[in-house]
């Protein structure tokens, strides 16, 4: 299936104009054969058919000088490496898988791997047989439950999706490498029982109408406030890998992800008064677009998803969200950060790969903003 957002943004030169603005950016730092997560999010942003500097297609390329092949009981398969040196190829596990397969990379692609031909289906393999869990025993293949969403959504993607019976999810079980009992089904439920306990805190906030406060705790601990992890959920759930407390659950997170955005880019407005210190600003101003844009790009997958039709007040809230990251590269622009993106390389190498990578969710939050982009479901 595809979707695309039922509520488009009008029709506004500035939307088009941001997009290219971000678009150069991710051309020219995104499509670095040294930076494979760069690419990842330059796959993300412009589609499958990145060129690299070189003219090599990004996808065969990543492969070729980053992925490697493992065995397990005799067969070879295919993963990217958390690092390779200094090199941080998937600081995340599976998101090359995530973003291959969100723009369409075909699992019959065919790659070169340490000098053997693959395809992208056996990277898929490779994912799954390194995914593990179990929570009772407290034993994961995984960094943290903040490293799950990525897996989650590239293994639902191409999950099967045999018959089930009337009211019943569909499942994928496997066993991984190290001898776990895995089910799709029950991995999805899991991460959707961490994204309702983190996010708890802020329910509570909403529902006490206060003030919200951002101290390192609950979803604020997760990459991108928990976008990720939203994201991952469901997309899992829109694939059928669900239960009624999953659906539930993601109900109740566009609430929550609506009240956020005013109490967000308030607290940001109050953080940037008075701001004279320069490199404050600039920190303040990336971390505005990362949570505007990881906003659009959440919320108008959900809808294109079918998972909620906005309202009349919930599309002037996606409208101000996209004004914000309109104004918000404005303000990057005017500080001449965009100028010469890879001058903040030599001063801040973090802050260097937020610029990229929250350039590229911000396009993707665009594109899906303004029905250009679209969700493979």
């Amino acid at each position: 299936r595809v979707g695309r957002t039922p509520a488009p943004l009008p029709d506004d030169p500035r939307y088009a104009g941001t997009v290219a603005r971000l678009r150069a950016i991710v051309e020219r730092w995104g499509a670095d054969p040294q930076n494979p997560w760069a690419i990842s999010h330059a796959l993300l942003a412009l589609g499958p058919s990145v060129p690299l500097p070189d003219g090599r297609d990004a996808v065969t390329a990543v492969f070729e000088l980053w992925a490697e092949r493992f065995e397990v009981s005799g067969h070879t398969f295919v993963r990217f490496p958390r690092k390779r040196g200094d090199v941080r190829v998937e600081p995340h596990a599976a998101l090359m898988l995530k973003n291959m397969v969100e723009v369409g990379v075909s699992p019959d692609l065919q790659v070169q791997v340490q000098g053997h031909p693959h395809t992208v289906a056996d990277l898929y393999r490779g994912v799954l047989l390194s995914s593990a869990l179990d929570p009772r025993a407290n034993r994961s293949t995984f960094a943290s439950t903040n490293d799950m969403p990525w897996a989650l959504a590239g293994l639902a993607a191409w999950a099967p999706q045999p018959a089930a019976p009337a009211g019943a999810s569909p499942d994928l079980k496997w066993t991984a490498a190290d001898g776990t009992p895995m089910s799709l089904l029950d991995f999805s439920v899991f991460n959707a029982s961490v994204l309702i306990a983190e996010s708890q805190p802020l329910f509570d906030a909403m529902q006490a109408g206060a003030a919200l406060q951002k101290r390192g705790q609950g979803i604020f601990k997760y990459t991108c406030g928990g976008a990720h992890l939203l994201q991952g959920v469901a997309y899992a759930h829109a694939r059928g890998y669900s239960t009624p407390l999953v659906e539930k659950a993601l109900q109740g997170q566009i609430a929550l992800m609506f009240w956020r955005l005013t109490a967000e880019l308030k607290l940001y407005d109050e953080t940037m008064k008075g701001l004279k210190e320069h490199d404050h600003m600039i920190l303040l101003l990336v971390q505005r677009l990362k949570f505007t844009g990881h906003f659009l790009e959440t919320m108008h997958k959900m809808a294109a998803m079918g998972m909620f039709a906005p309202t009349e007040a919930q599309q002037q809230a996606l409208k101000g969200a996209a004004d914000q990251v309109v104004l918000t590269v404005e303000a990057l622009e005017s500080q001449g950060v965009l100028k010469d993106v890879g001058a903040l390389r030599a001063k801040d190498e973090q802050l260097y790969l937020d610029v990229i990578g929250d350039s590229a969710h911000a396009i993707r939050g665009l594109e899906l903003a303004m029905g250009k982009g679209e969700v493979r479901y």
